[in-house]
């Protein structure tokens, strides 16, 4: 085995020890290659056809997956604010079922939304049941008068609770009922409170039209705040003492969230909501500023959850 070895090792051009072939007489082989007949083929229509990322024309979409260009998030709320913000204003005006209507769609969504994410998350809230909850909070919103609104809201916790009970005993069934109660709390009940101060002036017994300029502060000083929030963020954003519930959400944005509610009410105040008092606008820019900022962080919570529960397994 080691002459075996040996051999072919001193033998350069062998291969795995066997004697090099002998050559053709003549200096015979392959020919060498001549000048091509015709040039291009499948390979070259394949190239000219292929688009490559790089070479992608000017303003064309962005391949699904791929990351949004800068800028695109501020086009999109730029975008579906001009379609929103006239509906809302129109219905707002309306008052009555017509806006709650509106609001009773929001809170189908966001609940839709919601109980799909708890369920990514593996646990199993009732749908169904807990979107027909949050629709009764608004339906007592809307009819706040009597005794029906307390009766509702009881029946309907009672409901929610037998519903879930009844099913088979399955992993986090507690946490399960306990989601489909969150969400028509967080989701139903705060969104209630759109209707309460559009009907506002029609149990205080003034002019009904009032209503439309309150829900229109509440939407103008909370988009200001995030607009304020995102932009300020994006620019100067570094600090991050919240990165475990949201990642993108900087101390930076925070503090120009809160400017912007602030300024965003004293503008309000000069244009459409001339009944508040000098100071009033500082005292609800703040609070908006806060509270929906307190709420950004409270939607992310069910996605660190998550994170956070993958972690540790």
């Amino acid at each position: 085995m080691a002459a075996r070895l040996r051999r072919a090792v001193d033998h350069r051009h062998a291969v795995a020890g066997f004697s090099a072939a002998p050559s053709l007489p003549g200096g015979g082989g392959l020919p060498a290659p001549r000048t091509a007949i015709r040039t291009g083929g499948l390979s070259a229509a394949r190239e000219a056809t292929s688009v490559r990322p790089a070479e992608q024309a000017p303003g064309a979409e962005p391949a699904a997956g791929a990351p949004k260009p800068p800028g695109w998030s501020l086009r999109w709320r730029v975008a579906s604010g001009l379609v929103f913000v006239p509906l809302l204003i129109l219905l707002a005006r309306a008052g009555g079922l017509a806006f709650a209507g509106f609001v009773a769609l929001q809170v189908t969504l966001g609940l839709t939304e919601f109980y799909r994410m708890m369920r990514g998350k593996g646990l199993e809230p009732h749908m169904r049941l807990g979107i027909l909850a949050g629709l009764g909070v608004l339906w007592t919103a809307l009819h706040p008068h009597g005794s029906q609104g307390g009766l509702l809201a009881t029946a309907l916790l009672l409901l929610v609770l037998g519903l879930s009970l009844r099913r088979a005993p399955r992993p986090r069934q507690v946490e399960s009922m306990a989601v489909t109660l969150f969400g028509v709390l967080y989701v139903g009940w705060l969104s209630a409170h759109l209707v309460l101060l559009r009907e506002l002036p029609w149990r205080a017994g003034y002019e009904y039209s009032a209503g439309a300029s309150y829900v229109l502060l509440a939407f103008f000083v909370t988009w200001s705040c995030d607009t304020g929030a995102y932009a300020v963020g994006r620019t100067f954003g570094r600090r991050r003492p919240w990165a475990l519930i949201s990642p993108r959400k900087s101390l930076e944005g925070s503090i120009g969230g809160l400017f912007a509610s602030v300024a965003g009410a004293f503008v309000a105040r000069a244009w459409f909501a001339p009944y508040l008092a000098p100071w009033d606008p500082l005292a609800l820019g703040l609070l908006v500023g806060v509270f929906a900022q307190v709420g950004d962080l409270v939607e992310s919570l069910p996605l660190a959850h998550r994170t956070c529960c993958s972690h540790s397994s």
